[in-house]
């Protein structure tokens, strides 16, 4: 991983994450219409073209890294309030509220041609973007919940914690959770359970 990655934050709030639950739940297999339809609900600036991206990008990230789409929809209503144009008080923005420079990082190992903020406010390339670091961090820490955290606070900022003997608080994941949970039970989608 690149070092300049570890040293900025990927989100734009600074708050840390316990450890809810983990794991995939038997017989879960959420629709397209069902992500469509959340999208359509909660993100109405975004075109039918973009809803349609958007959800493929989604569905890539369920097949590629096993993500659930319920997840990447709670953390997208944790970051970004679904709004496909905001931008935080640090400098994250779009939908998964991605800083510039983790953006730009990730951009070019997907291939995506960077064009400053321009690339970071497309909808599908922001969930791409977005759903590559949080795999990132996935590989980095292999466990959600941590990386949930560093997708919250930066990978290096979780290193400096969990280094001094400390363990993330789980508010920004029980966020993420509780947001997920909603979007299972009002959309069909199922969330994930069981523990790790």
């Amino acid at each position: 991983m690149a070092a300049s990655l570890w040293l900025g934050m990927a989100c734009s709030t600074l708050q840390t994450l316990g450890s809810p639950v983990n794991g995939r739940l038997a017989g879960d297999h959420p629709t397209r219409d069902h992500v469509e339809q959340v999208l359509e609900e909660r993100a109405p600036s975004l075109d039918e073209r973009d809803r349609q991206r958007v959800a493929d990008a989604i569905f890539l990230a369920q097949n590629e890294h096993g993500f659930e789409p319920s997840l990447l929809l709670g953390l997208m209503a944790v970051e970004s309030g679904f709004n496909p144009s905001a931008r935080s008080s640090q400098g994250a923005l779009g939908l998964m509220q991605v800083l510039p420079m983790s953006g730009r990082l990730m951009a070019q190992e997907l291939g995506i041609e960077w064009k400053g903020a321009r690339t970071l406010f497309d909808p599908e390339q922001n969930v791409r973007i977005g759903i590559a670091y949080l795999a990132r961090m996935q590989e980095t820490f292999r466990d959600l919940e941590l990386s949930l955290a560093a997708y919250n606070v930066g990978p290096g900022r979780l290193q400096q914690i969990l280094d001094s003997g400390k363990q993330p608080a789980g508010v920004y994941s029980g966020k993420v959770r509780s947001r997920q949970a909603e979007f299972a039970s009002n959309s069909g989608l199922r969330a994930q359970g069981g523990t790790p």
